[in-house]
Formats: structure tokens, C-alpha cells, sequence
């Protein structure tokens, strides 16, 4: 262990009340229902799991982490030393000014609205089985709890903990701080397809307020109700008091609402009153920024764990307002990244959707990824690791259907790590996304389904059964081709053993960044462009570094053929020296001549990203010759992918990238 994990390991005195890696967020932030001591239960998590090795290497990073802010925040102390009375009033005034630009951002013209379901997984169940209502239940299982009833956290337990710690949390209630009397902890395997069916039930009631609202899980819904309050003529409080009311009729769930002028106000004030009531921000800047101010910085979306500990170290700031105070130090301790703009915005109570014209933080979908991972005991089976890839691939399927609208990604990754704790990506690019249709999960009426092809006929039950056959179909379908295309990155790592898998897809269907730079690529492609300038542009585009024979061949190839070269094909950086050796032994020794007009690859030099591995470039060079060849024939370029396609299907072709077959 490094000295900075024994430092770690030795400051906490056997606690881990000092390390935030035990403070769950329920406890640390006073999340609905939680009844038990924080320091109690982040000493009791620290001793049931510090013999660990996965805790002993968390601690290590722990350790780095926690020095590397302190390093920062030795800095920000020399410098403000060093700084003149009138310079750090300049600095002072240019970060008010740059709040004030944010400022003029603000739109409080709009009504936005977040539900949030009551321990939806819980309640689910609950309702199914009514004499679990006064027992502590956890949906999960020993390795993992996914959610946690008011009963269970009343005993300190939340989701994200692991099982066995959460059961003798609630055998010795005492031990954590919790007047509850000790009691068994009811353990419920999740049932998705279930949750799923009952959140379609939701969303129905959701869509007659906002037909466009977004979804980013099950039990979670974004609404902007500006144009339902206008037409109705009602209040913001009724309105959301109605839909909660609706919610609970048809589902027999209740649920918790904020109201704002923004998301991120919306989502902080659906927290307030849990469970079952609603919160309302008014659209005033005085009250966004006396919500904001008493807040903890991690009550801010988005800020979790290590941010919130930089932020303490670092900053010496505990609450919005002063962070907003500190609006200096954080242009000094997080210059030139994303994480300062995103602090400034959020102490002000500004949403990233208010920015959205200023940059792509923003866009038709809400996320830029979704991934599930599971850490479980030492592993080298083949056909468990296999069996365990294929939950997770089910996981994020389930996860890519509850989000609205439901999601689709032309990039699927594989994360391990094995028992070494060695890290591993490897991630798989598609010309066409996979995933579920936009209209999966709508109403037969609302996906343009004829009446007469409808079963209107047929009985409530009969169709909300036909419905959840059809939504379990789709996500077997999904599933399985997840897992067709990572099951080959996983084989190539076999025999191994590991600790951890997740899955990953990104780069998701109707993206704002993805269709803005389509668009633009669009746009010169119709502007009547003459092959000449078109292959100049093509000249200028091609790629520094990779040799002359890359140069040439780019030169005759569009820059997004290029692109499509390389993500049409898992490329993996870390390829063994075996693959390399293999590649070197199909060129021609040294000081053979290639037949005359043959363009070899040849292999770059100078130009070497660090840690690149050059077999790894020989063989992307190797492939663009050989695709390059067969791209020059008649037709029209795709400017999308760059490929060249008959000019009768074309337009098809082009629609097609964007979804729209």
C-alpha cells in the first residue's frame, strides 16, 4: 500500500467517518426517511468492509485523491499570498462580471415540473403484497440493494449499499444510531418487466400534461407545463396536485413533485417533501437564490462524492452560498474546465437547458451515456462471466426502454477490471444505433398505429398484458444484441478473472451535437460544392502523421469516411505485441521492393501519440488503403459516413444515419 493509503488508513483511526467513501448520499444529504446517524453508519460500513481488497484499494484512491486537493489547495494559499490587494480585487470584479453574464441567461417565463416516484421498486412490491407495508424491505439482494421502503431506511438502509452490511444494520439498529427495534430485513429479487409496466401507466398520465416530457429512469419524469397552464387556465400547484392525484388512482403509487422555473430547481425541490407532497420554487430571482443558498453543494445535480470533497478541501465551502461567495477560487481551482462554468451556473440556480445556446451541455437527449456495472467475488469462469455479461446488457436495455424517449447508440462498451484491479475499455462503433424505435412504449393511438389495427375492443387487462408482452419482446431483442456484440471483446480476454464488468452505449439517436453536425455537413453538401473544391477540402482535411501513403489515400476520401473507417471496427490500443508481430510478419522484409504503383502503409514516426501502439496505426493505415479502394466508384458520397452510394439511394441513405428510414 502507498504511503498516501497509509496516511488515509491512519487518519481515520478506524473510522470512516473521515473518508467520503462511506458517507452514503441519503445520510450525508438527509434524503427522505433516513433515521440513523451519519457518522455511526459510515463507521459501521468502514469496519464490516475494511479487510476488503476491493476497500483497501478504494482507500488508495481515496489517499490520491484527498492529496491532490490538498496540493490545490496549498496553491490557491501561495498564490492569494502572493496576489496585491488590487489584483485580487480585479479578480473579485471579473467573476462578478462572469456571474452577471450567466445572469442574463435566466428565464423565469417558463413552468417546469419533476415527479419523482416514491421508492418506486418498493412500492411496486408493496402494493402487491400488502403485509410487507410494516416491514423493512429492500429490493435487491446480498451483493446490492437497488431500493430500500421507509421502513428499511429508517434503520439507515439506502440504495447503493451493499446487502449483507444493510442486514446487520437492521438486526443491530443501536450500532448505527437508529431508535427502530432490530428486525429481519425482507430481501425482493427485481422484477423490471413489473416496474416497467407500471411506469408506461405513468407515463400515460404524464403525456396528457406534456407530451413531450423526458424520462431519465423509471420513477422519474421532466415536464414543462408553461403550454398546459396557459390552455387551462390553472395554477401550477393544481395542476401537479391533479396529475399526482391520477398517478395514484391508476397505479395505486404516490409520488413527489417539485415545481421551478427550471429543471434543476424542479428536480432539487421534488426532494423537499418526500413522501408524497409537492414543493413549488416561484419564478422569482430572490427565491431561486434563497432556495439555492441554504442548500448543501451536493444537493446540485450532478455533483457527487469526490466533487463535493474537492470542494471542501480545496474551497473550504460547504453551501451554495458560498460557493457563490467563493466565485473567485473556483475560476482559480477548476481554470479551463467544464467543472467551473458548471459551479457558477449552479449556485446562481441556473439550469444547463437556460445555456443551451451557448453550447452542447444540452440536447434532444438528456444524457450522453448510460452504463450499468457490477462488482462481484473473484470470477474465471467462463460461462459465469458470460452469464453476468448478459444481465448487464439486460440491465441497460431495461434502463435504454425507461428513458423518454427510449434510447438507441451507435457505441457499446465493455468495462473490467480484473482481480488485480487492472482497468479495461474496449468499445464497439455501429453505422446504425441499436436499441428500441422512438415511439416503443407509446400508446397504439400516439405511434401512429390505425384504429383498426388497434385492440380497443378488447378488455383493460387484455391490452396492458399485450403491452408488457410487446415491451418484454423488445428488450429480449435489445439484449440479445448487446450481448452478440460484446461477447467477442469479452472471449478475447479469456482466461481471465475478474472483479467487475459493465456495459456502456453512447452516442445516442438525436442528439443535438450529433444532428448539428450533420447538418452542417449537410449544408455544404447541397451548396453545389465543384469536385475540385470538394477534393481540396479533402486534401486539407487528411490527417498529420500517419505517413505519405495515409496522406494520399485521404486525399481521395472525405474526412467522415475516414472517421467511419475507424469506428466501424473495435480498435484496441492495448493489442498485444502478438497482433503486432503477426501484422509485421505480412509486410515485406526490409529492403524488398513492393511491386511497382503498390501503396504500402507506412509506419509514422515523430508523430506518435504517447503510449499509442504502433502496430495498432499500421493497421488502421492498412485498412484505409484497402477500404480507399474500394470507395472509388461512381456514385454520390454520403456526407455522413463518406461512403459512396448510387445516386437513386442516396436520399435513403442519408435519412437513414439520423433514423428517419
Amino acid at each position: 500500500m502507498g504511503d498516501a493509503a497509509m496516511e488515509s488508513k491512519s487518519a481515520s483511526n478506524g473510522s470512516g467517518e473521515k473518508s467520503h467513501l462511506f458517507n452514503f448520499t441519503g445520510i450525508s444529504a438527509n434524503k427522505a426517511g433516513m433515521g440513523a446517524d451519519r457518522k455511526l453508519v459510515a463507521d459501521f460500513v468502514y469496519e464490516k468492509s475494511k479487510n476488503s481488497q476491493y476497500t483497501q484499494h478504494q482507500l488508495e484512491l481515496d489517499a490520491k485523491q484527498h492529496t491532490r486537493a490538498e496540493a490545490v489547495a496549498c496553491e490557491l494559499r501561495t498564490a492569494e499570498k502572493r496576489m496585491s490587494e488590487s489584483e485580487m480585487l480585479a479578480e473579485k470584479r471579473k467573476a462578478e462580471s462572469e456571474l452577471e453574464a450567466l445572469e442574463k441567461h435566466r428565464d423565469l417565463t417558463r413552468t417546469h415540473c419533476v415527479v419523482d416516484m416514491d421508492m418506486f421498486y418498493a412500492a411496486v412490491e408493496i402494493r402487491d403484497q400488502p403485509d410487507l407495508a410494516s416491514k423493512p424491505v429492500a429490493i435487491g439482494g446480498l451483493g446490492m440493494i437497488c431500493t430500500a421502503n421507509y421502513v428499511a431506511r429508517l434503520y439507515g438502509v439506502r440504495a447503493a449499499m451493499p446487502g449483507f452490511i444493510a442486514v446487520e444494520m437492521v438486526r443491530n439498529p443501536t450500532a448505527i444510531g437508529s431508535k427502530m427495534p432490530p428486525d429481519e430485513l425482507v430481501f425482493i429479487p427485481p422484477n423490471f418487466a413489473k416496474y416497467t409496466q407500471v411506469a408506461m401507466e405513468t407515463r400515460e398520465v404524464f403525456r396528457q400534461y406534456d407530451p413531450h416530457f423526458k424520462a431519465m429512469s423509471l420513477d422519474e419524469a421532466y415536464l414543462d407545463l408553461t403550454d398546459y397552464l396557459a390552455a387551462h387556465g390553472v395554477s401550477a400547484e393544481t395542476a401537479v396536485q391533479k396529475m399526482r392525484d391520477q398517478v395514484k388512482e391508476r397505479t395505486g403509487l404516490t409520488c413527489s413533485a417539485g415545481i421551478g422555473p427550471n429543471r434543476m430547481v424542479a428536480k432539487i425541490a421534488s426532494d423537499e417533501k418526500k413522501p408524497d407532497g409537492q414543493t413549488r420554487i416561484l419564478p422569482t430571482r430572490a427565491a431561486v437564490l434563497d432556495f439555492m443558498d441554504r442548500l448543501p453543494v451536493r444537493k446540485i445535480p450532478g455533483c457527487g462524492k469526490v466533487l463535493e470533497n474537492q470542494i471542501s478541501i480545496m474551497l473550504g465551502v460547504q453551501t451554495c452560498s458560498e460557493l457563490r461567495a467563493a466565485a473567485a477560487r473556483v475560476k482559480r481551482a477548476f481554470q479551463g474546465r467544464k467543472t467551473c462554468s458548471f459551479l457558477l451556473r449552479a449556485c446562481l440556480g441556473l439550469s444547463a437547458d437556460e445555456l443551451a445556446e451557448d453550447g452542447d451541455e444540452i440536447g434532444n437527449v438528456g444524457r450522453k451515456s448510460l452504463s450499468c456495472e457490477r462488482t462481484f467475488r473473484a470470477e474465471s469462469e467462463p460461462a459465469e462471466l458470460r452469464g453476468r455479461l448478459r444481465d448487464l446488457c439486460r440491465n441497460v436495455a431495461q434502463d435504454m426502454a425507461a428513458s423518454v424517449p427510449p434510447l438507441a447508440g451507435r457505441v457499446v462498451a465493455l468495462k473490467t477490471k480484473a482481480s488485480s484491479f487492472e482497468v479495461r475499455n474496449k468499445q464497439v462503433s455501429l453505422m446504425q444505433p441499436v436499441g428500441f424505435s422512438p415511439n416503443f412504449g407509446k400508446p397504439a393511438e400516439a405511434a401512429g398505429v390505425p384504429e383498426a389495427t388497434a385492440t380497443h375492443e378488447a378488455p383493460h387487462e387484455a391490452s396492458q398484458s399485450t403491452v408488457a408482452e410487446e415491451a418484454e419482446r423488445e428488450i429480449s431483442r435489445v439484449t440479445h444484441e448487446l450481448f452478440k456484440l460484446l461477447e467477442p471483446v469479452l472471449e478475447e480476454q479469456l482466461p481471465c478473472q475478474l472483479r467487475l464488468m459493465g456495459v456502456r452505449v453512447s452516442s445516442f439517436r438525436d442528439q443535438r451535437s450529433t444532428l448539428d453536425k450533420g447538418q452542417r455537413q449537410l449544408n455544404s453538401f447541397f451548396q453545389g460544392k465543384s469536385s475540385e473544391q470538394i477534393a481540396e477540402e479533402r486534401h486539407a482535411e487528411a490527417p498529420a502523421g500517419c505517413g505519405q501513403a495515409a496522406s494520399d489515400q485521404s486525399a481521395e476520401m472525405p474526412r467522415p469516411a475516414l472517421r467511419a473507417l475507424q469506428d466501424s471496427t473495435v480498435i484496441d490500443l492495448e493489442a498485444s505485441s502478438q497482433e503486432d508481430q503477426a501484422f509485421k510478419a505480412s509486410e515485406p522484409k526490409e529492403g524488398n521492393a513492393r511491386p511497382q504503383g503498390q501503396q504500402g502503409p507506412q509506419s509514422p514516426q515523430k508523430s506518435l501519440p504517447a503510449g499509442t501502439s504502433e502496430g495498432c496505426l499500421k493497421r488502421v493505415v492498412a485498412r484505409l488503403a484497402s477500404r480507399a479502394k474500394r470507395i472509388r466508384s461512381s456514385g454520390v458520397c454520403c456526407p455522413v459516413c463518406g461512403i459512396r452510394v448510387p445516386e437513386d439511394e442516396a436520399n435513403h441513405h442519408v435519412n437513414a444515419h439520423y433514423g428517419d428510414n
